[in-house]
């Protein structure tokens, strides 16, 4: 074995100079790896310092849990306004969508048109008819109730007109 080591030594002689500039250059190579290596760790320290800690000095895992609370609260919020909304809806339904106005002169000699019939109806076409009759005596309101775009009471000319106005308003 010794030969060997012989072989080396008078080679590493030889070559010395040679040696030298190549072990110059891979410590260069591997200084500036080693210089990258840093930057990058620098930045993956900055990176993780900023989702390690927020500004109140919370640590990741308890942000997340804080996130998952709020997530809950957010959560129970949506059944809480989707159930209003579902109730809302059901209360637009049955409330007055419909309206029909008709003006008119109740008796002869009255000018002006102060007289009207005004018909009030939800959705399922149920609702009533109000007529306010304006004389040289005095003022007469009568209500009537509507139930599926009819009247168990007999409408005026003009009550009939109001009544199929509201009915033919879009919703």
């Amino acid at each position: 074995m010794s030969g060997f080591f012989q072989t080396i030594m008078n080679f590493c002689q030889e070559n010395s100079g040679l040696l030298a500039l190549i072990s110059c250059g891979i410590s260069l190579i591997l200084l500036v790896f080693l210089i990258l290596n840093l930057s990058k760790t620098r930045r993956l320290s900055r990176r993780m310092g900023f989702f390690m800690r927020d500004t109140r000095s919370n640590s990741l895992e308890e942000t997340i849990r804080e996130v998952l609370k709020d997530n809950q609260e957010i959560k129970i919020r949506l059944k809480n306004n989707t159930n209003d909304i579902v109730k809302l809806n059901e209360n637009v339904l049955t409330s007055i969508r419909k309206v029909g106005i008709v003006k008119y002169n109740a008796f002869p000699g009255m000018a002006g048109k102060i007289s009207s019939s005004i018909a009030l109806l939800n959705n399922e076409n149920n609702g009533l008819v109000i007529n306010c009759m304006h004389g040289p005596e005095g003022c007469y309101t009568y209500v009537k109730e509507i139930m599926n775009a009819k009247s168990i009471n007999p409408l005026t000319k003009e009550d009939e007109e109001a009544l199929k106005e509201a009915l033919q308003m879009e919703i």
